[in-house]
């Protein structure tokens, strides 16, 4: 596997959570592609990297199962993403982002 550089994972991060802002793509698809195409990881892998088990890691994967925030936040972190409340219109995302 091709080792990204640091500008290549930002820039399909970008891509990747836009995806899911406009719900092409799931959360679990997000943290799947991520752990694979930036990390280079498999589930084993990742799951001992951020403390959880396979089944978990796999469940959030296929978004089955109700994953507590906690463990959301904490599969997502060495990732570089927070998991939050976020506002679903572009516009006012945009906006919110511009303000700070």
């Amino acid at each position: 596997m091709k080792q990204l550089s640091g500008d290549e994972r930002e820039a399909l991060l970008i891509t990747l959570l836009r995806a899911v802002q406009r719900e092409e793509l799931t959360e679990g698809e997000l943290l799947r592609r991520l752990r694979k195409d930036i990390l280079g990881m498999n589930q084993d892998e990742y799951a001992v990297l951020v403390k959880v088990s396979r089944r978990t890691l796999s469940d959030i994967e296929r978004d089955a199962g109700n994953p507590s925030l906690p463990v959301l936040k904490r599969v997502f972190r060495p990732l570089g993403i927070t998991v939050g409340l976020l506002p679903r219109s572009e516009g006012v995302l945009r906006r919110m982002v511009q303000d700070d």
